[in-house]
């Protein structure tokens, strides 16, 4: 076979391979310089090969029975290895044998480019030996000359080791695989088995570039122990070795264990997020926000109702092996419609293929989240509060964030007050609405009061008293002016999520972190809160990316996250 000259690495054409990797029983050396040696490597030098080695390579074949057997060449001179007890097992059971490496053209061309550093390092390394033996074998660390030629030789040595690098691994593996590839063509089987020996330090390159080129692996490294009790062997006190003559009744045991372990591979699928949201367009927020938390590919699906769901989702689940890395992010303004889909995902996961499942409509999970870690730490380490037991939290507006955020005032068991400002709205509304979330709240929470108060004079009477007032209305709604604030007495604290002017509390700007907007009253603004709404967000996509099975990430999950953020 003429040796190839030029590199190309095409996938193989109306064949299949399937390559077993097997690790060399010492590592493989590999130098530009090849009379380089490393000295820990006696047995490599020498090509001494266990028979413990050629027994467990011989029950790989007997188990692969593979149509060829290739193995990386390194430093060896094929022809001085013809003793090779691999070889000689190989030529026993018929298996074509060759050894697989970079081409001597293309390693000899890489080597020219690097004999100017090469040049360079002997030149520096002979000037340092020669200044140390003038000085009497000391190094000169003071001089000033001394320390700039051992700096210059310690960067081209640097950077030499770092090309030698290159070509070790991502060059000759290239060229060993394009060998392999071409061994395959050259058969006329379809289906065809390969075993590849090689040092262990190449298995992620050379399956990286199996994968590219739609070739199966399999990895086995060895489990190499040598046994020091009991053992056959004695050392004298002159460095001489003496054999221990065992009894005929003594089984023979031998000093070397080898055994193999398949190596279980990464799971390289691909990360997808499915987001459904009920709006007209899908929030290009989320979807950029599932992008940088690490999924590989994000579908959004836009106006979203619980009907579709059940195909959607088995469509999705399906087409993929069970446990691979997909994930449902529900989304969208319609926080009920957004409920029935969560609700319908959830019940059209089948085993085992089960995965996880966001809820975040609108980022209502993850934004009343922030609102209350926030609230509780700023509470805590500024005003001394350590909970909001007990304490009066009032809720203005009656949307996906402010229900969210009742939920979890509630949970802290505050005396909450979910208020709705909407004046198209009525009492009737709030009411029930305040009945659904004393349901999902759960017994062991306080009671998620109502109240329909469309005017400012009826807020009044809400707030007055109140310790924590949430601003969680409609964007660009004022909900209470300043002639409001400035007339409340006592100490409490203000959120506003509002970013867009008029702020839902005058005087309350975005950037405002815990401070003293009127007498005794301390606001916290959307800025303040972003950040640790987006780092929420992020965090429980993040999770989802990397969990397989069925976990359900809602804003209990989202409120810990914003908790542990903070905490740091």
């Amino acid at each position: 076979m003429v040796e190839e000259k030029v590199l190309k690495l095409k996938p193989l054409k109306h064949k299949k391979l399937d390559l077993v990797m097997i690790e060399s029983e010492f590592p493989i050396d590999w130098y530009f310089e090849k009379d380089k040696k490393r000295d820990d490597n006696l047995a490599w030098d020498l090509n001494i090969i266990s028979k413990e080695y050629v027994n467990l390579m011989e029950k790989y074949i007997d188990k692969y029975q593979p149509d060829f057997v290739v193995e990386e060449k390194g430093n060896r001179d094929p022809e001085l290895l013809d003793d090779d007890p691999l070889r000689s097992l190989f030529k026993r059971k018929k298996i074509p044998y060759s050894m697989v490496d970079i081409s001597e053209n293309a390693e000899d061309y890489l080597r020219a480019t690097l004999d100017q550093h090469n040049y360079l390092i002997r030149q520096l390394n002979n000037k340092i030996d020669a200044m140390i033996k003038q000085n009497n074998g000391v190094a000169l660390k003071k001089d000033s000359t001394f320390q700039q030629i051992v700096l210059w030789k310690e960067y081209l040595q640097r950077e030499y080791d770092q090309q030698e690098d290159e070509v070790r691994y991502e060059v000759r593996e290239a060229w060993m695989m394009m060998k392999i590839v071409n061994l395959a063509k050259e058969m006329e089987k379809e289906k065809i088995k390969g075993i590849f020996i090689c040092d262990l330090a190449h298995f992620k390159g050379i399956n990286e570039l199996a994968e590219d080129l739609h070739i199966k692996t399999k990895q086995i490294k060895l489990e190499k122990k040598v046994a020091v009790e009991n053992n056959p062997i004695l050392i004298n006190t002159d460095g001489g070795v003496e054999s221990i003559k065992k009894s005929d009744q003594q089984p023979k045991q031998s000093l070397i264990e080898l055994s193999g372990i398949k190596i279980k591979k990464k799971d390289n699928s691909e990360k997808i997020c499915y987001f459904f949201d009920t709006d007209d367009y899908a929030s290009p927020f989320d979807i950029n926000m599932a992008y940088d938390a690490g999924f590989d590919v994000v579908v959004p699906v836009s106006n979203m109702t619980a009907e579709k769901v059940p195909q959607l989702v088995q469509d999705a689940i399906f087409s993929r092996k069970p446990k691979a890395p997909t994930t449902f992010f529900i989304g969208g303004a319609n926080v009920r419609e957004g409920e029935k889909i969560a609700k319908k995902v959830q019940e059209s996961l089948v085993t085992p293929f089960e995965c996880p499942v966001i809820i975040d409509p609108r980022g209502s999970h993850t934004t009343a989240s922030a609102v209350v870690a926030k609230t509780l730490k700023v509470a805590h380490e500024k005003h001394g509060i350590e909970s909001l037991e007990g304490k009066k939290v009032a809720i203005m507006g009656a949307g996906p964030v402010a229900r969210i955020a009742a939920i979890l005032a509630a949970k802290q068991k505050a005396e909450t007050y979910i208020v709705e400002t909407w004046d198209k709205a009525n009492e009737k509304s709030i009411k029930t609405l305040a009945a659904d979330l004393n349901a999902e709240a759960g017994e062991e929470a306080t009671e998620i009061v109502g109240i329909f108060a469309p005017t400012v004079e009826d807020r009044v009477d809400i707030v007055k008293d109140a310790d924590v007032i949430w601003s969680l209305a409609a964007a660009g709604v004022e909900v209470l002016p300043s002639e409001v604030m400035s007339k409340l007495t006592g100490t409490k604290l203000v959120v506003d999520i509002n970013l867009v002017p008029p702020y839902g509390i005058e005087g309350l700007k975005p950037k405002h972190d815990n401070e003293e907007i009127y007498k005794g009253i301390f606001g916290i603004g959307a800025l303040a809160l972003g950040k640790l709404k987006s780092d929420s967000e992020s965090s429980l996509l993040k999770e989802a990316a990397n969990t397989r099975g069925k976990k359900v990430f809602n804003y209990i999950n989202a409120f810990h996250k914003a908790q542990e953020i903070l905490a740091k």
